[in-house]
């Protein structure tokens, strides 16, 4: 939401730096009726409106599937979640392992 200050101009609300937010790109409407464009929702909360207007989007319920939110339709702020920062360790580690094995 936004609000006005004194001087009419609009402002929004501040970000929280802790909680991961995903916003439905407006090219994408069409995939997921009646969830709003142009409107940062936490993560955990476009995920669980996603399953209820797409249940074939839940993990596992297809191979294909391993995110209920896909990155060619959503944009992402905020901090990453502590699974995706292992994510990300664990791929450094494994090209470090690789690097020194002289895999590359």
């Amino acid at each position: 939401m936004s609000e006005q200050n004194r001087t009419g101009v609009q402002r929004t609300r501040p970000v929280r730096a802790d909680v991961r937010q995903a916003l439905l790109k407006p090219g994408c409407s069409h995939l997921y009726p009646g969830i709003p464009t142009g409107e940062w929702q936490p993560v955990a909360v476009m995920a669980d409106q996603v399953c209820a207007v797409r249940p074939d989007l839940w993990p596992g319920s297809s191979p294909a599937v391993d995110r209920v939110l896909d990155e060619r339709h959503f944009e992402f702020r905020g901090r990453l979640s502590a699974g995706a920062l292992d994510d990300q360790r664990r791929s450094r580690h494994e090209e470090r392992r690789d690097r020194e094995a002289g895999l590359e």
